[in-house]
């Protein structure tokens, strides 16, 4: 992945290993789960990055943080995120995404006044 904005977007490994820590999660959390068992199973036979980091065996989910968006309108976007799981039903994540800093509001209100 080219990163173009600087030092603002994450490597591409490192976009890779943290959605991988994030599967790691959620199979553990349902091991009995055969399709997503598969799905692992297949990911790890068809992509040697994929197996590689699957095997450093990393489980984490990031309950808030800061991301850059890229839309093909408004260019990159940099949001403020938390992840908030439900009391009542654990299974569940809401995520709360807002601009975090003025130029990205800007671009976010531009895009709901379309």
């Amino acid at each position: 992945m080219e990163n173009t904005h600087g030092d603002t977007l994450p490597s591409g490994e490192q976009v890779l290993r943290d959605g991988i820590a994030h599967l790691r999660a959620a199979w553990a959390a349902h091991p009995q789960d055969r399709a997503l068992s598969g799905l692992i199973a297949e990911f790890a036979a068809q992509d040697e990055d994929f197996a590689r980091l699957w095997s450093q065996r990393e489980v984490g989910v990031n309950g808030r943080g800061r991301k850059v968006l890229r839309h093909p309108a408004a260019g990159a976007i940099t949001v403020d995120f938390e992840v908030l799981l439900p009391l009542q039903d654990p299974e569940l994540r809401l995520l709360v995404y807002r601009a975090a800093d003025e130029k990205s509001r800007a671009s976010l209100d531009r895009l709901y006044a379309r």
